[in-house]
């Protein structure tokens, strides 16, 4: 059997997928791991829409196909990031209302068709790309701010109608008194959508957005413009699969924020038209999940493809609880319990341990416990305080995770939860039902209901959000509650 490399050397990419596409972009290829398929349905036109929780890799899929879109004549690939947002809203003297909800969804629709008539303006092998009456107006377009810009410039055209730009004489529409044919942005939607579905070309075209949660979220103008992308999205989606060449849209969202999008059909749209991402394998078993497999894919990569990286490199059992009853875990399951089964987290918490490793060191178990203490304290306390940004008050999320070593336990009760929080939660207006639901959905907490033998425990991102029972009692996570230092302990 050949000698193993030192685990400290081995390459296990970047938490973010868009760190490891500009670091490491061959690396990143070579390593993509697709277990449920996404790419193929997104190219295929059966889904538009990936949704999971922070770090499940939503926007792994997007630069896979950017990346190997490189260099190819026949494919262009535009990744959007609306994390632009922001700067939309802060705009808008007059927040969005919901009367203005429509002049919203106009607005995407009309940024989005501009993104695919200029992704096609840029093929060679277009039909549309030497017709002079589109070159003519994709320059009027482009120098408005529209072909190929901002949302921002967008809705600010279809709000303010500021310029008129002059379409084919095929396009049937009012004209103006001297017979020049000049309609606005809002009217030119239809036609471009018209003109997109009918072009003709060998290549394919990905438009993807991406950064949904990275704009300034938690108010209700945030949650009615992305209710305005949703419906706008859902549409173009239909649309774009009776088209004449391949044009695809992919959004990413994440299961929290796309809980809090309030329109009729949200449910329809995900089950419809979404890929669920997820690890799990549909089994409970640790050594079942498919993150193992992303792991040695990574270190594949690099030259050193390995069958079994855990039982190669980690010690058989972890040993727990040596100062009241010693307790012996077995690795994959006490390295999974420290994620929210995320390649994020798991990622995070194997270069943890390779900090904590001199170069040529064997993994032992005092190593792997440094290692962890390292992940739970400077990556998993952190990652939590960032998940509640936008969805709880500021004032809540910028210190509710450190309050929380003032709960009596590692599981306590729902009215230990107020007497710690009730003057912060009043302060800021809160409902307790609303922090301790993001804080499931974060999954920094479990729902944990009593059994006469022993306890069932549900963490969102093992189960369902249907499954959060808010009468308590509660556990937090053990990666949580290692980087808080709660007494582990259960006080109900």
């Amino acid at each position: 059997m050949p000698k193993l490399r030192p685990f400290k050397s081995l390459y296990f990419g970047e938490g973010a997928a868009e760190d490891e596409a500009v670091k490491w972009p061959e690396l990143f290829v070579k390593s993509f791991y697709d277990p449920r398929g996404a790419v193929g349905e997104i190219k295929s036109g059966n889904a538009f829409l990936l949704i999971g929780p922070k770090g499940i890799g939503k926007s792994s899929y997007m630069e896979y196909m950017r990346l190997t879109a490189e260099d190819k004549y026949d494919t262009f690939v535009d990744r959007r990031d609306l994390g632009e947002l922001r700067g939309a809203l802060k705009a808008d003297v007059s927040p969005v209302s919901e009367a203005d909800s429509e002049v919203t969804e106009m607005a995407w629709s009309s940024w989005i068709w501009c993104q695919f008539f200029d992704s096609l303006m840029r093929d060679q092998g277009s039909s549309i790309q030497s017709d002079l009456d589109m070159v003519s107006l994709h320059q009027e377009l482009t120098a408005a701010g529209i072909a190929g810009g901002t949302f921002s410039s967008v809705i600010g055209e279809v709000r303010k109608r500021k310029h008129k730009f002059s379409v084919p004489k095929i396009y049937e529409y009012a004209t103006e008194g001297d017979g020049a044919r000049r309609v606005h942005l809002v009217q030119i939607r239809d036609f471009l959508a018209k003109v997109v579905c009918d072009a003709v070309t060998e290549s394919q075209h990905i438009l993807g957005l991406d950064g949904l949660d990275s704009a300034e979220i938690g108010t209700n103008a945030y949650w009615r413009q992305l209710g305005s992308l949703m419906r706008a999205a859902t549409a173009i989606h239909r649309r774009l699969r009776q088209a004449r060449s391949m044009v695809r849209l992919c959004v990413m969202c994440r299961s929290d924020v796309f809980l809090k999008i309030q329109i009729p059909d949200s449910n329809k749209i995900r089950h419809g038209w979404g890929v669920e991402l997820d690890w799990s394998y549909g089994l409970d078993t640790p050594e079942d999940s498919e993150i193992w497999g992303l792991l040695e894919a990574k270190v594949a990569a690099r030259g050193s493809k390995i069958d079994g990286l855990i039982d190669l490199y980690f010690p058989q059992y972890m040993e727990v609880g040596a100062r009241t009853a010693s307790k012996r875990i077995r690795m994959p399951r006490y390295l999974l319990d420290l994620t929210r089964n995320t390649p994020r987290d798991m990622i995070m918490l194997m270069k943890s341990i390779q900090v904590e490793l001199y170069p040529e060191q064997e993994l032992t178990v005092d190593r792997v416990r440094a290692g962890v203490n390292r992940y739970c304290r400077k990556y998993f306390a952190g990652e939590m305080s960032n998940e509640l940004v936008g969805m709880v008050g500021d004032g809540v999320a910028r210190d509710v995770v450190s309050s929380m070593s003032r709960l009596p336990g590692r599981g306590f009760t729902r009215e230990q939860f107020i007497e710690v929080f009730s003057s912060k939660l009043e302060k800021n207006d809160l409902a307790v039902d609303e922090v301790l639901g993001q804080l499931y959905l974060a999954g920094a907490i479990a729902s944990v209901k009593q059994g006469a033998s022993e306890d069932y425990v549900t963490f969102y991102h093992r189960r369902d959000y249907a499954e959060l029972d808010l009468s308590g009692p509660f556990l937090i996570h053990n990666a949580l509650a290692l980087a808080v230092g709660v007494r582990w302990a259960r006080a109900y």
